[in-house]
């Protein structure tokens, strides 16, 4: 398998040091601590291998937040990057064709290019704010086709889908008998209202990733999972034995302590109020630029999609904010080759507290002011 280059994460790594004020991150502004979800009886936690298909307590809950779910549709993994890695590989085989929406989080696209298939893309139009056209999508599908690939909620265009987007394109791929995979990691940090439909609700060949990392606050413990038809999770154990053969004991135990029913809510809650105090700074500061920056509101934090109408490139400008600013920004000319004119594209994060946000936010438009001229985009 030849996996090519993540372009995002490759950008990421070069410029996201020690002294960068980093707004390509997307997890909330103040993550959760150690302290805050520890108690002294972990300590006689046996640090012994955890089970292949992952704590039984945190199976349960995850399957809680999927209707219609229980523990055996739910394989843990060791992140959302697992558990796309197992699906993607478990229902794409070499020469099917395969549907990928984009612009998305470049992970599964990724793997898809490499299991050797035959790739439609249907992009989302920036004239449409990148919102999802059902009857578009479906002129894509064909006969041939045998995967449907997505992430929604989407990264980085914000956009999300309602339930009747999620029931008409599982009608689609019931009518060619197709699989649906999708990345799901921002399913929850929504500005407000229940979480996003998931796939895995509405249709039973779909397979959907999730995390702890985006609205609990807890990137740091790498606990991720899978949700899916039993069959699948069955040979999803399987190929874990090839991957990580079975996550952490501790992060896992810590994992199904935070999604207990009560501390879940109250981590959601906390999440959204971050989201959204940093949110409320950040649309300030574009409301402020707007002689150089236009964007479609995102539907979830907490990441913008932001068109720029400055006399340069996005790479350019944001290889000036990391050099000279230290301030790191995606550039979607380099990070997300599917978007049109990327080139005037940056997606932007806004993961900090307001008061380091809004300064930060500050030094990007005084090099705005100082490099940079506005012209017609």
């Amino acid at each position: 398998m030849k996996i090519p280059d993540f372009e995002l994460e490759r950008w990421k790594a070069k410029r996201v040091i020690p002294g960068v004020v980093d707004l390509t991150e997307t997890g909330l502004p103040e993550p959760l601590r150690l302290r805050d979800i520890f108690s002294e009886d972990i300590l006689d936690l046996r640090m012994d291998y955890a089970s292949i298909y992952g704590n039984e307590t945190l199976r349960q809950e995850i399957a809680e937040l999927y209707s219609g779910k229980d523990k055996d549709n739910v394989l843990v993994t060791s992140s959302t990057s697992e558990s796309n890695m197992i699906q993607t590989n478990l229902v794409v085989n070499n020469g099917d064709t395969v549907i990928l929406q984009v612009p998305s989080f470049m992970q599964i696209p990724g793997l898809v290019e490499a299991n050797g298939v035959r790739i439609v893309k249907y992009t989302t139009q920036p004239e449409n704010n990148f919102e999802f056209d059902v009857e578009a999508f479906n002129e894509c599908v064909t006969s041939k086709t045998r995967v449907f690939a997505f992430n929604f909620p989407n990264n980085p265009t914000g956009r999300v889908l309602s339930k009747e987007q999620v029931r008409a394109i599982c009608e689609i791929a019931k009518d060619h008998d197709a699989w649906i995979i999708v990345d799901e990691v921002y399913r929850g940090i929504e500005f407000e209202g229940p979480f996003s439909p998931s796939f895995a609700e509405y249709y039973d060949k779909a397979v959907v990733a999730g995390s702890v990392s985006k609205i609990f606050g807890l990137a740091g413990l790498r606990v991720g999972w899978m949700v899916g038809p039993k069959d699948i999770i069955e040979k999803g154990s399987a190929y874990k034995e090839y991957t990580t053969l079975g996550g952490s004991v501790l992060s896992e135990e810590l994992a199904a302590r935070v999604l207990e029913k009560r501390m879940r809510q109250r981590l959601i809650e906390r999440g959204r109020k971050l989201v959204a105090e940093s949110f409320a700074v950040f649309d300030k500061w574009m409301d402020q630029n707007s002689d150089f920056l236009s964007y479609a509101k995102p539907k979830f934090g907490v990441i913008a999609l932001v068109k720029h109408r400055l006399n340069t490139t996005s790479r350019e400008f944001c290889t000036r904010l990391a050099d000279e600013r230290k301030i790191a920004v995606v550039p979607c000319d380099e990070c997300f080759p599917d978007i049109q004119d990327g080139k005037h594209y940056l997606r932007m994060s806004y993961c900090h507290p307001p008061s380091l946000l809004r300064e930060t936010l500050d030094k990007i438009t005084e090099t705005m002011e100082q490099y940079y001229q506005r012209v017609e985009a």
